[in-house]
């Protein structure tokens, strides 16, 4: 009887281990993913913030050609070189975006992921 109780709480005592580090990686695992999160969000105020001011300056240079023009004709030139700098604008920052934030997702949520599948693979 006492070998049976022995065996149990050793059994019990290891599962508890095993359960208490499992515990301590997800919780380091979840705070890196908060800190990746955090570095993440502050990378993207500055980005904003950088476009921000790229458009600003494409405003301020579309309002200063639309002042120098010396002709109405040259108000449509204005407009339609304005438009394509624009949208050529808007298409690259799209781009830095999307890109941005695939990576903020992938970096955010990869700490979590390897937890995850490592908890699976012992389970197996």
């Amino acid at each position: 009887m006492n070998a049976f109780a022995e065996k149990t709480t050793t059994t019990a005592r290891d599962n508890f281990q095993t359960g208490a580090r499992a515990a301590e990686d997800v919780t380091r695992n979840a705070e890196q993913s908060v800190w990746s999160a955090f570095a993440g969000i502050r990378e993207l105020n500055v980005k904003l913030i950088e476009m921000a001011q790229e458009n600003t300056e494409a405003v301020f240079e579309f309002a200063h050609d639309i002042a120098s023009a010396e002709a109405p004709s040259d108000l449509t030139d204005v407009w339609t070189a304005h438009a394509r700098r624009q949208f050529a604008l808007m298409t690259k920052q799209s781009k830095q975006l999307t890109e941005f934030g695939q990576k903020l997702a992938g970096h955010t949520t990869e700490p979590l992921a390897h937890t995850l599948s490592d908890a699976f693979a012992r389970e197996t």
